[in-house]
């Protein structure tokens, strides 16, 4: 009895040995900010994942990122360099990467700089560890390849347009880089109606405001031909924020958590043509108009009885077929489901249209969004549902449409 309960016990242990070792969690609290508490080594542990150090790249492959959610991935530097940071999405999904360091402070945010909608930073990083976050553009889920090496490694994204790898972000707007003052310069007085200027960002790529105290801001880059992407700097030439495509192709950044004192820089670049107009504006942060244009752009979904429009379709029996003029803001429909199932919702193109489509639950978390579903323009997603109620918000790609849009819900219910 006892052999054999010895020779079972070795046997297991020679099993579990024989496993590859499972990823180490930073078990950390403060890391990034607390944003890499649950991160995992890329390389599997703290003492082999110093990029600088490494021979090769390091890769996580078939990183899953859940719905509204991202993944967080550890590496160190302990020389500085140039280094390379990629997150390529499966076939139909679109990543988009942060970079932090020990602090927390983002150092770089990009979405498409590795070209077919991968995500790409190449940055020069001072020794530390850093955490990288994945998430999908739009909120939904994805599944993506995550490599992390030095500026010599072999590349996992072709760079924008194939040949654009060497360069990810805009030089840092430091307190001697030339700059266009945007107001009087201390704004402080000027947020209430904003302070605007319009001009290429080739022609004028840097702009400088201050406050004098703290202020909650908006600050905004539209023009879509563009395809402005913006940059925040402190008056110290450190970076705070960035974003591309907040509302299409348009870029904005909401510091609801008002900005301290002092002096600010907005650094941008073109994604697309530089030498188009693009107004860049400061103003005062408004919650209540920031929650409609939310409403407005698809980014949440209105509360049902509020003062937004939203379509009552009642309930989903089995399908239904509708037609929709859609303009520059969302149109919202609500239906109910009385049992669990599954829910296939289209939105196809009748005229001068590129729909998206986001769907959340009735009390506005959000489950799925879909946009160029196959190789078309049309959208499709599919939701398991339980019973209750459900809020679909459908939207042009850009302001550019303003079309009819074929909307069609089915449910499925399982066999009995």
């Amino acid at each position: 009895m006892i052999s054999r309960t010895g020779a079972f016990l070795s046997s297991a242990v020679f099993a579990l040995a024989s496993l590859p070792a499972l990823p180490v969690l930073a078990q950390d609290a403060a890391m990034c900010g607390g944003v890499g508490a649950n991160g995992v080594w890329v390389g599997g542990s703290a003492e082999t994942s110093d990029i600088s150090t490494s021979a090769s790249h390091i890769d996580q492959t078939g990183v899953m990122v859940p719905p509204g959610g991202e993944t967080v991935s550890l590496f160190s530097v302990s020389t500085p360099g140039e280094y390379r940071i990629e997150a390529r999405p499966n076939p139909g999904g679109d990543t988009v990467i942060d970079i932090r360091d020990e602090a927390g402070t983002i150092v770089l945010t990009d979405d498409d700089s590795g070209g077919d909608l991968a995500s790409r930073g190449d940055i020069f990083l001072q020794p530390g560890t850093y955490c990288v976050s994945t998430r999908a553009f739009g909120g939904g889920a994805v599944v993506a390849d995550l490599r992390v090496g030095r500026a010599e490694h072999e590349a996992l994204t072709p760079g924008w347009g194939g040949g654009f790898g060497n360069f990810a972000g805009v030089d840092p707007c430091l307190p001697n880089t030339p700059a266009t003052q945007l107001g009087s310069g201390v704004i402080d007085a000027e947020l209430q109606a904003g302070v605007t200027a319009t001009n290429s960002i080739a022609a004028t790529p840097y702009y400088r405001f201050s406050l004098s105290a703290p202020q909650a801001v908006t600050i905004r880059a539209e023009n879509q031909s563009a395809d402005p992407y913006i940059y925040i700097y402190d008056g110290q030439g450190t970076l705070i924020a960035e974003n591309d495509d907040y509302e299409s192709l348009n870029s904005r950044i909401d510091f609801t958590d008002p900005l301290p004192a002092g002096n600010y820089c907005i650094a941008m670049r073109s994604l697309s043509d530089d030498t188009q107009p693009v107004t860049v504006s400061v103003r005062g942060y408004d919650p209540v108009a920031a929650m409609q244009e939310m409403f407005a752009t698809g980014e949440a979904s209105p509360p049902i009885g509020g003062s937004y429009p939203i379509i009552d379709l009642g309930p989903l029996q089995t399908s239904l077929v509708m037609d929709q003029v859609v303009g520059s803001d969302a149109v919202w429909f609500s239906f109910t489901v009385p049992a669990g199932g599954l829910v296939v919702i289209d939105a196809i193109e009748i005229s001068d249209s590129d729909p998206v489509i986001r769907l959340f639950d009735g009390v506005g978390r959000f489950i799925e969004f879909n946009d160029d579903a196959g190789s078309s323009l049309n959208s499709q997603l599919t939701a398991r549902v339980n019973p209750g109620t459900y809020m679909l918000g459908v939207t042009q790609y850009s302001e550019s449409y303003s079309g009819v849009i074929r909307v069609a819900l089915q449910r499925y219910v399982p066999a009995q």
